[in-house]
């Protein structure tokens, strides 16, 4: 089981973003209240958001309460771009084994910082990736793709190479049961978008380029394979319990902490639902977790979804994807 909390919020409100971060960001939980919460629940992603927006940036990835990071850092790069105290991040950051970081563009400064909803951010990520990699880090560029922010990519994919000294990763969001996900439906790019800019042959390592067989994403190929297949695992995200009630080991679940105390079951399929107060106890809520009966249309069959003919040219990154895009578009109607 899985238990993220909010414990930094995020300066960024990213379109695309599954786990709607956004402001305002900061301290919500203290390094003291994350060790208290972890005695509890075990292990916390409590770096889920914005992780250098924490004060207490990188302590909060003590391994007495903090879920292993891998030496990877996940950040829009907004602490290491804006604390003068930089040097020292960065020193800290490698003391505890950190050796990547793992960054997200959207497009071109303009593009980007309109994606994000924040100015600046662009920026942010370059003088974060300059100055970890002056200290020795390695920086991972990924370029999530919109329809909006297409004729950028070349020039983003060039400017990975120049500052990171590799390809960068291409990808599209996954489609999550959420408003956010919702309104992002469109700016989803198309096969239309992608071969007319021959943007699946910009990076030609498909580790890297997730677009390097764009036919194969469409939403009507993924339907295909699922009403061909309906009960494979392609079309269950892993964090969606395999049965309804979710058996008593939870095993893969994911739970969210969230900065007003409220702690929340978050399926993917569904939107997140309510569980208690982190006042009432793990026990408590995880005998609610395990008593969740399955939520409105996750029992959806493939044979009665139907998207409309531009719908169906979009891509998706996996076929829960269209899956749970289906359930959001019954829970529309």
């Amino acid at each position: 089981m899985w238990v993220d909390i909010d414990a930094t919020g995020c300066p960024d409100t990213c379109r695309h973003c599954a786990r709607d971060g956004r402001p305002p960001y900061g301290s919500f939980y203290s390094l003291d209240e994350l060790r208290t919460i972890s005695d509890e629940w075990g292990p916390l992603v409590a770096h889920c958001y914005e992780p250098t927006a924490h004060p207490d940036f990188p302590e909060i990835y003590d391994p007495r309460f903090s879920v292993d990071h891998g030496g990877y850092l996940v950040t829009n790069g907004f602490g290491l771009a804006r604390r003068t105290d930089y040097p020292i991040l960065l020193e800290r950051m490698h003391h505890i084994g950190m050796h990547t970081l793992c960054l997200t563009l959207h497009g071109l400064r303009e593009h980007h910082d309109w994606f994000v909803r924040r100015k600046g951010a662009f920026d942010d990520i370059v003088l974060a990736t300059r100055r970890a990699k002056e200290a020795g880090f390695h920086a991972d560029w990924q370029i999530f793709i919109d329809r909006k922010g297409l004729d950028d990519i070349p020039a983003v994919v060039e400017m990975a190479r120049q500052e990171c000294g590799e390809d960068p990763r291409i990808e599209v969001p996954y489609h999550r049961v959420s408003r956010r996900l919702w309104q992002y439906e469109q700016l989803r790019p198309t096969l239309d978008d992608i071969l007319e800019r021959q943007i699946h042959k910009l990076v030609d390592d498909p580790r890297r380029n997730s677009l390097i067989n764009p036919e194969n994403l469409t939403a009507a190929a993924w339907l295909e394979n699922w009403r061909q297949a309906p009960e494979a695992g392609d079309f269950r995200h892993p964090f969606e319990p395999p049965t309804w009630p979710p058996q008593t080991s939870f095993e893969g679940l994911n739970l969210c902490i969230q900065r007003d105390r409220k702690v929340y079951f978050d399926p993917i399929c569904a939107p997140p639902i309510l569980l208690g107060r982190l006042s009432e106890g793990r026990d408590v809520l995880l005998q609610r977790l395990g008593d969740i009966q399955a939520p409105r249309y996750v029992h959806i069959k493939p044979e009665a979804v139907e998207f409309p003919l531009e719908e169906q040219k979009q891509l998706h990154p996996k076929g829960y994807s269209v899956r749970n895009k289906a359930i959001s578009r019954a829970y529309a109607e």
